[in-house]
C-alpha cells in the first residue's frame, strides 16, 4: 500500500476499554471519581479526546480524528492509507496500543506512528529502545503541537489556537442515559512548577508551565461558548493550579467587566491548592475570587499529614477554612485525597480520611497512591523494589502497583470505597451538596460589594438552585439514611427562605423526577447500573483546511455512528419522553403563570424539551 500524503490520522485507542476496580467506565470521570458512591444520584458523564482536537486545530495539514473507534473502525481507516498516525492514550490502553501499532506496521509499513499523552510517557519509561521502536517511531513528550508542526515542515512560530471543542456532559441515569453536552473545554496552561513526585503532569512537562491562553483569550473563548452554544453552563479549564499565577487571575477579572452578561449563564471549572488560594484571598479579598466567575475548584488535599512529609500545599492555611469560605461564595469544590502514603498505617489512616470528610467537599476524588511510569515516584519505588508487576490495564488512579509499608493492597482500595460511602451517608449525594453551596452563592451575590457579582450572578445561581430543587422530592424518598433525609428537608426549607416558594412548573418537574427515580430504583433491583460500564459511541471528526474548511466557529465536521438495536430504541424513547414532559410543563406554565417565575420556568422547560436537564460540576 502507498500511503496518501494529504491527511493525518489522529486517534484514541480502540474499544472496548478495560474497566476500573469498581467496574466503572474508564471514560466516565464523573461516575468513576467525582460522584462515585452516590447510588442512583451518581452522575454518568461523557467526554472527548481534547489533546487530539488541539493538535488537529493547530496544523495546516487536513486531519481525520477518530474518537473511541472499534477495531473494525480503526482498521478500515488505516486501510485507506495515511503517512502519519498519532495515538493519544493513557497507560491502561497500552496493550491495545501495541496491537494497533502491529496492525499499522503490517498493513502500511511506510506510515509514521507517534504516541503521546500519559500513555506515551509510561511507554517510554517501561520499555527499552528496541521494544519502543518495534511499535512506534516517535514518543511525543510535552504538548505535541510544536513537535507535530516541525515534523510536518510547518511554521512552528505560529501561536497555538483553540477553537470550540465538542461538548462534554453528564446526568444521573434517572434523568438521562444519553446526556447531551453542556460543558465546554479549554486549556489555559499545561504543566506545573510545583514538583510533586507523584504527578504525571509535572513529569510530562518537565516541571514547567506553558501558557496556552492569555487571560484575555480565556475570557474571550468562554464568551464564544456563551455566544454559540446557549446550553453550555460551564467551561472546564485545564490548568494544574490557577492560583499559582495571581496576575493571570487578576487580569481575568478585568476582562469580565467587558462582557458581564456571560456570568448570568455560565461559570468555569478551575484548579487550585490550599496555600495559593489562601494567599490570593489574603492579598485581594475573598470577593476577588468570586469575581473570577469560578464555579468549581479542584483542590488536592492529598492527606492531613502531607505537610509533615514535604508536600507543602497547605503550610500556611487551614483546609477547612479554605473550603468553608469557597462554599460561602457559591464555589463548589472537588476535594482530592489519596490512600497509601508511606506514613499511612492502621493507627492514622482513618483519622486522615475523616479529616477529609469533614471538609464537606461538593465532589470528591479518593484514590490510591499510584506510581505512574515516568514520574519520580515510580523511579523511587522501582529503585526500592516496591513495585508490583501489574498489567497495563491496572495502571491508573486506583492501581495496586505500589508495595505499601503498613497496609495491604486490598486495604487501600477498600478504604477509598469506604470513603466514598462515608461521604454519601454523611453529607448526601453531590447534587445535594451542590445545591447547598449554590444557595450560599445566591445569598452572597445579593449582598456582594462587587457590582459585577451583585448585578449578574444572582440570575445564574437562582436558575441552578431551581433546577437542583426539583430533585429534592425524590431524594427525600431515596435518601440513604435519616441524617441525609433531614439534610434534604433542610435544603428545601432553605430554598424557600432564601429564594421563595417553588413555582408550579418546578413542583410538576419534581413529581416527574420522583417517578423517574422510582423506575431507576426498581431497575436497580434486578439490573444494577454497575453491570453496564458506560461505553462511548464512535465519532469521526474531519478537520479540513483551506477552501474546504467549515465556516463558523466549529472547525470540524462530525460523523457519528448511528445507534442501532436497543440503544436506538432507548434514545428514541427518551427523546419522546422529554418532548412530552416539556409540553406538559408548558401547559402548567401557562395555566399557573400567576404563581410562576417567568425566568426560572422558561429555563426549566427549555432544558427539559432539549433533553439537557443534566448536571456539570
Amino acid at each position: 500500500m502507498s500511503p496518501a500524503p494529504q491527511r493525518l490520522l489522529l486517534t484514541t485507542p480502540t474499544t472496548p476499554y478495560p474497566t476500573l476496580p469498581a467496574n466503572d467506565s474508564l471514560t466516565d470521570a464523573t461516575g468513576q471519581r467525582f460522584t462515585h458512591g452516590d447510588a442512583i444520584f451518581t452522575i454518568r458523564s461523557h467526554t472527548h479526546c481534547y489533546a487530539n482536537h488541539i493538535l488537529a486545530q493547530n496544523v495546516q495539514t487536513p486531519s481525520t480524528l477518530l474518537e473511541y473507534p472499534s477495531w473494525e473502525d480503526f482498521t478500515a481507516e488505516i486501510d485507506k492509507g495515511y503517512r502519519f498516525v498519532g495515538i493519544s492514550a493513557y497507560p491502561p490502553h497500552l496493550d491495545t496500543v501495541k496491537k494497533m501499532c502491529d496492525y499499522v506496521r503490517r498493513r502500511s509499513p511506510g506510515t509514521t506512528i507517534a504516541l503521546g499523552s500519559y500513555g506515551g510517557m509510561a511507554f517510554e519509561a517501561a520499555y527499552d529502545e528496541q521494544t519502543r521502536k518495534r511499535y512506534v517511531d516517535h514518543i511525543i513528550h510535552g504538548e505535541g503541537v510544536g513537535w507535530l508542526r516541525q515534523h510536518l515542515g510547518e511554521d512552528t512560530s505560529q501561536p497555538m489556537r483553540q477553537a470550540l471543542m465538542p461538548k462534554a456532559g453528564g446526568a444521573p441515569t434517572y434523568i438521562s442515559s444519553f446526556p447531551k453536552g453542556n460543558i465546554g473545554f479549554l486549556v489555559s496552561g499545561l504543566g506545573c512548577i510545583g514538583g510533586c513526585n507523584f504527578c504525571s503532569s509535572t513529569a510530562l512537562f518537565d516541571q514547567k508551565r506553558m501558557e496556552l491562553l492569555s487571560p484575555a483569550e480565556l475570557v474571550e473563548h468562554i464568551g464564544l461558548y456563551h455566544q454559540h452554544f446557549e446550553d453550555v453552563d460551564q467551561v472546564f479549564v485545564i490548568e494544574e493550579d490557577h492560583f499559582r499565577h495571581p496576575r493571570y487571575l487578576r487580569a481575568i477579572t478585568d476582562r469580565w467587566k467587558e462582557q458581564p452578561e456571560v456570568l448570568e449563564r455560565l461559570d468555569w471549572f478551575g484548579f487550585g491548592s490550599i496555600d495559593h488560594i489562601g494567599r490570593y484571598a489574603r492579598r485581594h479579598g475573598w470577593d476577588a475570587i468570586a469575581e473570577l466567575g469560578l464555579g468549581c475548584l479542584f483542590i488536592g488535599v492529598e492527606s492531613k499529614f502531607a505537610g509533615e512529609h514535604g508536600i507543602d500545599k497547605r503550610e500556611d492555611f487551614d483546609a477547612k477554612e479554605i473550603f468553608r469560605r469557597l462554599h460561602s461564595l457559591g464555589i463548589r469544590t472537588v476535594g482530592a485525597w489519596m490512600c497509601g502514603w508511606d506514613w499511612h498505617h492502621h493507627g492514622n489512616v482513618m483519622e486522615d480520611l475523616n479529616y477529609f470528610v469533614a471538609l464537606q467537599p461538593t465532589y470528591q476524588q479518593l484514590t490510591r497512591v499510584s506510581p505512574f511510569p515516568g514520574t519520580p515516584l515510580w523511579e523511587e519505588r522501582r529503585a526500592e523494589d516496591r513495585l508490583h508487576d501489574v498489567p497495563w490495564e491496572d495502571v491508573h488512579f486506583w492501581s495496586g502497583a505500589q508495595k505499601n509499608i503498613a497496609l495491604e493492597a486490598h486495604e487501600t482500595l477498600n478504604i477509598t470505597e469506604y470513603g466514598y460511602d462515608l461521604l454519601y451517608k454523611t453529607w448526601g449525594p453531590s447534587i445535594l451538596r451542590r445545591m447547598d453551596v449554590q444557595l450560599s452563592g445566591y445569598e452572597h451575590a445579593l449582598r456582594a460589594e462587587s457590582p459585577l457579582i451583585r448585578r449578574h450572578r444572582p440570575i445564574f445561581f437562582k436558575r441552578q438552585c431551581a433546577m437542583l430543587w426539583t430533585t429534592l422530592r425524590g431524594m427525600d424518598r431515596y435518601a440513604p439514611n435519616g441524617v441525609v433525609r433531614r439534610r434534604v428537608r433542610k435544603a428545601d426549607e432553605r430554598y424557600r427562605r432564601v429564594i421563595g416558594e417553588p413555582s408550579p412548573v418546578m413542583e410538576a418537574t419534581a413529581r416527574a423526577i420522583d417517578g423517574m427515580m422510582t423506575m431507576t430504583m426498581l431497575r436497580e433491583q434486578y439490573d444494577p447500573l454497575n453491570r453496564h460500564p458506560k461505553e462511548e459511541p464512535f465519532k469521526r471528526y474531519l478537520y479540513d483546511k483551506g477552501a474546504n474548511a467549515p465556516t463558523g466557529p466549529v472547525p470540524y465536521r462530525t460523523e457519528v455512528e448511528r445507534p442501532r438495536g436497543r440503544t436506538a430504541i432507548a434514545m428514541t424513547t427518551e427523546r419522546a419522553s422529554n418532548r412530552l414532559l416539556g409540553k406538559v410543563l408548558s401547559g402548567v406554565r401557562i395555566g399557573r403563570r400567576r404563581r410562576g417565575d417567568a425566568d426560572v420556568d422558561a429555563y426549566l422547560v427549555k432544558r427539559i424539551r432539549k433533553g439537557q436537564l443534566g448536571f456539570g460540576f
